[in-house]
């Protein structure tokens, strides 16, 4: 076969039903230089922490326009992922393009809402925290539980502190409650047996000093009990 020919074949492989492109992402595409492999890196941590496990199921709290679920969805062997947003807009989308059996968004506000009844294997809530009043942070993570069942763990992303002197107008509007390592380490060990801290810079997740990270990675596994047995 010549050259043509075989990219021909091969390009068959690749014809589908085109994807259009969310708001957000559009706009991130356009606007913020490599965004969008950004958010895509921080669900793919997510994604790697469900690797080899089966019938999973996932929540993604505060979850836009679902792009990253769809990766996970394709991914991890999930018997059902929820994404849930108080963004009409977003959710709309996000059923509109990728809904399909087993994956599904829901709109509203995420707060005290219990989606898998205390069955749920993990949830995801990236780029959320942030946003949420310091006054809510305890019932944000009492959410976070009450859909884990006692193994589950949580995977939680937010940008580091370190990096409000840099950050765009927008995000110094939206983001009232920044954390750094240590700080989002104490409220999650309040929660979970064992919290695991690391720091991301663009798309490379590291270990490294604290301060230097743009982005905070952390990965909260077993809910913890008070004392007579019942969970937080």
């Amino acid at each position: 076969m010549e050259m043509k020919e075989r990219w021909d074949a091969v390009k068959e492989q690749f014809f589908g039903d085109p994807l259009t492109l969310s708001p957000k992402i559009s706009a991130t595409i356009r606007n913020v230089e490599h965004g969008l492999l950004f958010i895509l890196a921080r669900y793919k941590f997510a994604l790697k922490m469900m690797a080899n496990r089966q019938n999973l199921k996932v929540l993604d709290l505060g979850c836009n326009d679902g792009l990253g679920d769809l990766m996970i969805w394709q991914d991890c062997q999930c018997e059902q992922l929820v994404g849930v947003d108080f963004d009409e807009d977003a959710i709309r989308w996000a059923n509109d393009n990728l809904k399909q059996e087993g994956l599904s968004f829901v709109q509203g506000d995420f707060m005290g809402m219990d989606v898998f009844s205390g069955q749920g294997d993990c949830v995801i809530s990236l780029d959320v925290i942030e946003h949420i009043p310091v006054e809510q942070e305890a019932e944000y993570f009492q959410t976070v539980c009450l859909n884990l069942k006692d193994d589950g763990f949580a995977v939680i992303g937010t940008p580091n502190v370190t990096m409000v002197p840099y950050s765009s107008p927008w995000n110094k509007i939206a983001h009232i409650n920044n954390y750094d390592q240590k700080r989002l380490y104490d409220a999650m060990s309040r929660y979970f047996e064992n919290v695991f801290i690391f720091g991301m810079n663009d798309e490379v997740l590291h270990t490294g000093m604290y301060p230097m990270a743009c982005y905070i990675m952390a990965l909260g596994c077993g809910k913890k009990k008070r004392a007579g047995g019942k969970h937080l």
